[in-house]
């Protein structure tokens, strides 16, 4: 897929956001996640993917700790807080009326008048 980047770009913070309300998990790891649940459609760099996770712990989104992954190395891992949680809950409201909208828009499944 081209541009596939592009795409979620604006989704960024709400599918990490997702993640996290399933398990805690650290940066290389929610790469993979998204790399694999996409089928390798969706691939963010590593810098778009660390600047989502700090704006996300600036906003009071997420927390991080020190932890060890299965294989002992130390990783900084992040959980969703509260604020986070209902974050993603309002989105996800939200969503219905975007992924209508945007089916519409961009399928061109619509009528419109002009009205000159």
């Amino acid at each position: 897929m081209t541009n596939a980047g592009e795409y979620v770009r604006g989704f960024t913070d709400y599918i990490v956001l997702s993640i996290l309300s399933k398990f805690n998990s650290y940066g290389y790891e929610l790469s993979k996640i998204i790399e694999s649940v996409s089928e390798q459609s969706f691939q963010l760099t590593e810098a778009a993917l660390y600047f989502a996770l700090k704006r996300l712990q600036e906003d009071g989104k997420i927390t991080s700790y020190l932890g060890k992954n299965n294989k002992g190395r130390d990783r900084r891992y992040y959980q969703i807080t509260p604020s986070g949680t209902e974050a993603l809950k309002q989105f996800r409201q939200d969503w219905v009326l975007i992924e209508s909208s945007l089916s519409t828009l961009v399928g061109g499944d619509f009528d419109y008048v002009r009205e000159d």
